[in-house]
C-alpha cells in the first residue's frame, strides 16, 4: 500500500497524548539518504527505523522519520540536533505526531493581514500549497519575478512549523495582477503553487479557470487542496468515505505530464456528508501536509 494510504488509515484515530519516540526530520537536502540520516542520529540512542518518503518519481520529499527505541533517546536528539546543519540547510526536528489537526489562528482564522497591517486594495495575493522549507525569503525572491514584493509573510502554525500558504504584499495591483497571471501553477522548490488574490476579509478573486464563472454550488462537492503529489483519487476516496458516501473522487493532474496539481475534488451523496467532511478533516494532515478543504463553489 502507498504511504498515503497507510496514512488514511489512522486518519480517524486520536493523536496520541504526551511524548513520543517517532521524530518528523525537516528541510534535508534533497540528496540525502538514508544511512546518512542514520548516522546523524545514531548518537542520540538506538535507532529503530528511519525513512526518507520520496515521490512518483523516487525524488525525496525534502523530510525524513526517524525512530528511537524509547522516547528519552527521542528527546534528546531534538535537543541536540533541531537546527543542525546539513549541506547547505538547517534541518528542524520535533516529535511526529501525524496525523494532527492545524491550531485555530489566534485571528480567527482572517488572512487579511501581514503583521497586523492591512494591504492597499488589490495588491495582496495569497500564496498556497507552498513546501514546506519555503519561507519568506524564497517567496519574495520568486515573486519578485514579476514586481516589486513590500513584505510576505509564511502562514506558522504555533510550534513555527509553515501552515504551507503565505501572504505577499505587492507594490501595485498591476504587479499582484501580473503574479496571478505568471506565477500561478508555477514552480517553487518542487510544488506547483497556487497564486490568487487575497482581499479583505479573506475574499479571494480567482486568477485561475473559474474566474468569471457564476457561482452554482450544490453544495454536494468539496475541493481539497495542499495534497501530497503521491495522493491518487483512490487515496482522496478512502480518507472522505469515513464519513459518508463518495459518488466520486478527483486527484486532478496536468494533463500533459499526468503530474499531480496538488489538489482534488470530492463528491458526495448529500449536503450532510460534504459538511461534515469540511468540519472533520480541514486542517488534517496527509503525509504531513494540513488539507485545506473547502465547499466548490462551481460545481
Amino acid at each position: 500500500p502507498s504511504q498515503v494510504a497507510q496514512c488514511v488509515k489512522s486518519l480517524s484515530s486520536t493523536m496520541a497524548e504526551g511524548p513520543t519516540n517517532r521524530l518528523y526530520v525537516g528541510n534535508i537536502p534533497w540528496s540525502t539518504t538514508v544511512d546518512e540520516l542514520r548516522g546523524i542520529f545514531s548518537g542520540c540512542g538506538t535507532i529503530t527505523l528511519v525513512d526518507i518518503p520520496t515521490g512518483r518519481q523516487g525524488r525525496s520529499r525534502g523530510y525524513g522519520i526517524v525512530e528511537y527505541s524509547n522516547v528519552n533517546e527521542a528527546q534528546v536528539a531534538i535537543q541536540t540536533l533541531d537546527g543542525h546543519t546539513l549541506g547547505d540547510r538547517n534541518i528542524t526536528v520535533r516529535e511526529d505526531k501525524a496525523p494532527t489537526k492545524s491550531a485555530p489562528s489566534k485571528s480567527g482564522g482572517n488572512r487579511s493581514t501581514i503583521g497586523d497591517t492591512p494591504a492597499a486594495d488589490g495588491c495582496r495575493c495569497y500564496v498556497g500549497n507552498l513546501a514546506w522549507e519555503t519561507n519568506e525569503e524564497s517567496l519574495i525572491a520568486h515573486c519578485s519575478q514579476v514586481g516589486t514584493v513590500v513584505q510576505a509573510e509564511v502562514a506558522k502554525q504555533p510550534g513555527g512549523r509553515s501552515k504551507g500558504w503565505g501572504l505577499v504584499d505587492f507594490e501595485t495591483p498591476d504587479a499582484a495582477n501580473s503574479a496571478i497571471n505568471t506565477l500561478h501553477n508555477s514552480d517553487l522548490q518542487g510544488r506547483s503553487i497556487i497564486v490568487r488574490l487575497e482581499r479583505a476579509g479573506g475574499a479571494n478573486k480567482s486568477g485561475g479557470p473559474n474566474a468569471g464563472r457564476p457561482e452554482a454550488s450544490s453544495g454536494l462537492q468539496i475541493v481539497v487542496r495542499n495534497l501530497p503529489w503521491s495522493t491518487t483519487s483512490e487515496d482522496l476516496r478512502q480518507v472522505f468515505q469515513q464519513v459518508g458516501t463518495v459518488i466520486k473522487a478527483e486527484a486532478v493532474c496536468h494533463a500533459d505530464t499526468g503530474r499531480s496539481k496538488g489538489w482534488g475534488t470530492v463528491l458526495f451523496e448529500n449536503r450532510e456528508q460534504a459538511q461534515a467532511a469540511i468540519q472533520g478533516f480541514n486542517g488534517v494532515e496527509l503525509e504531513h501536509r494540513p488539507m485545506q478543504i473547502k465547499l466548490d463553489r462551481y460545481d
